[in-house]
């Protein structure tokens, strides 16, 4: 009985090994494994190690035969791989090596010598004939002009042999390949895989990354030179590029996330202004705000409909960060701050750079009043400013408050002698304390204090003087000086 039992395990082990076995057969244009189904053990795929990867390598002579098409013929299950059309290699003399997956069915070709990818496409008109470009590690690039959305494929030049974009296996009629690109100039690559055959897009590596127009860090590099760091741990990404003694001028950025695939800012790029040296760049994980310190030293224009939009129309500088300009006209505007000559500006609000940022708006109430605005050296943003004083045309309410101070301090004044038995508690226009020697001293040191908050104003604070300016502090003088007399009085 366990004999029996022992003979009928072996008969179901042997059964099932001969179940799992598969009879693959290379199939195609070369004899002897041609398309006439030559059952030889010479064009048959074995997979001795049982890893599920059949594999045969065969030489077809040191005579070149070139391109070839083939599949890979499954005996057991009647089967054709890959299913739809054929696969194929190029044989520039010796073996070639066929694989494939029993669990996937991925065919593979790993054939000797060497050829150029091409990128026929949206992008290139579909030319097949021109070569991209080996930038080393196998690793083949193409520059598309334009941002879009386009289709493509890889293919040996001069040929529409590709590879499929699901898995990399060889097609001679593989699907579409798809790339959107966000900037001018970016690059598609691909890398190709001398040990599978396969062409598939290169392993990108993880991290945050600095890219854009500068050489240094262009839109297709994943330099760890490139690469930002948080090592705080706070999500400010930094990083702190030389870019040379040599000013490169004019450049665009974006800060990639190559793990999400998103890019920062997230419409149009970010600028700076090199003008030689290093260029300090941030990233905030939890905002996505991007900041550009650059040195920037330059001018700020004021573009807009009050000036025709002119990219040349000079802001006034002033030593704190402040430019300001007059509009002539009042009302309500659209306008931006840029860098003089060009259209590079800040967006509004966050002020963050953008080469295409939302136009600012402006309203007006008076003519030839001035619009502000205050350039930050620590973050490179520019926000909407203004006097950092108060409004001085406001001079209804400063002579009203200026009142009610005096009798205030008065009415205590008052009060206090009263207790003291030194006078009536009764308030009396007579009884107000004046010494003309000490009112006439508070008037000068009144108006020269006055005169000083007023140059202070407008030369370091970007104020503009209005029309109410004048009389309105020729009004207030009198009652200024009133109270600086009572507060000598008081310290007496």
């Amino acid at each position: 009985m366990k004999r029996n039992l022992l003979l009928f395990a072996l008969f179901l082990l042997v059964c099932s090994s001969n179940m799992s076995a598969q009879a693959y057969y290379l199939r195609g244009e070369a004899a002897p494994c041609d398309w006439g189904g030559n059952f030889t053990p010479a064009c048959q795929l074995t997979d001795p190690d049982n890893n599920g990867i059949y594999e045969l390598t065969y030489n077809f002579g040191a005579a070149p035969i070139g391109r070839k098409m083939f599949k890979i013929y499954n005996q057991t299950t009647d089967s054709w791989y890959p299913g739809g059309d054929n696969a194929w290699y190029i044989h520039n003399g010796g073996s070639v090596t066929f694989r494939i997956n029993n669990a996937t069915k991925v065919v593979e070709a790993v054939n000797s010598g060497s050829f150029s990818i091409c990128a026929p496409g949206a992008f290139s008109g579909w030319n097949n004939a021109t070569p991209m470009t080996n930038v080393g590690g196998n690793t083949w690039c193409y520059t598309i002009p334009n941002p879009g959305n386009y289709e493509w494929k890889p293919t040996v030049c001069g040929s529409w042999d590709s590879w499929q974009p699901s898995n990399g296996e060889r097609n001679v009629n593989a699907q579409n390949w798809f790339v959107a690109t966000t900037t001018p100039n970016e690059q598609v690559c691909v890398t190709y895989d001398p040990a599978t055959g396969r062409v598939s897009p290169p392993a990108v590596p993880i991290g945050i990354f600095v890219r854009g127009s500068a050489p240094l860090c262009g839109w297709g590099n994943y330099s760890p030179t490139c690469k930002m760091a948080d090592p705080d741990g706070d999500g400010v990404f930094t990083l702190t590029l030389n870019l040379g003694s040599t000013p490169l001028g004019l450049q665009e950025f974006k800060v990639h996330n190559s793990a999400s695939g998103n890019w920062y800012p997230g419409g149009a790029n970010a600028w700076y202004a090199h003008k030689g040296g290093s260029v300090t760049f941030k990233y905030f994980s939890d905002t996505g705000e991007v900041q550009v310190i650059d040195g920037f030293d330059g001018n700020i224009c004021a573009p807009g409909e009050f000036s025709n939009w002119n990219n040349n129309f000079s802001m006034k500088s002033f030593h704190n960060g402040m430019f300001c300009t007059k509009i002539a006209t009042p009302g309500t505007y659209e306008w931006k701050p840029t860098l003089c000559g060009t259209y590079n500006s800040w967006q509004p609000g966050s002020g963050d750079r953008s080469v295409n940022s939302d136009n600012w708006k402006v309203t007006t109430t008076i003519p030839n009043q001035q619009v502000c605005v205050v350039y930050d050296a620590a973050t490179g943003e520019v926000k909407a400013g203004g006097t950092n004083v108060p409004t001085m045309s406001q001079w209804g309410l400063i002579l009203f408050a200026l009142l009610m101070m005096g009798i205030g301090m008065l009415t205590v004044r008052q009060r206090s002698l009263a207790v003291a038995g030194t006078s009536n508690a009764n308030f009396s226009l007579r009884g107000l304390p004046f010494r003309a020697s000490d009112y006439t001293k508070a008037l000068i040191f009144s108006a020269l204090a006055m005169i000083a908050i007023f140059a202070t104003a407008v030369y370091s604070f970007g104020y503009q003087l209005t029309t109410a300016d004048v009389p309105g502090s020729i009004l207030a003088l009198p009652l200024v000086a009133y109270l600086v007399m009572l507060f000598i009085e008081e310290e007496q």
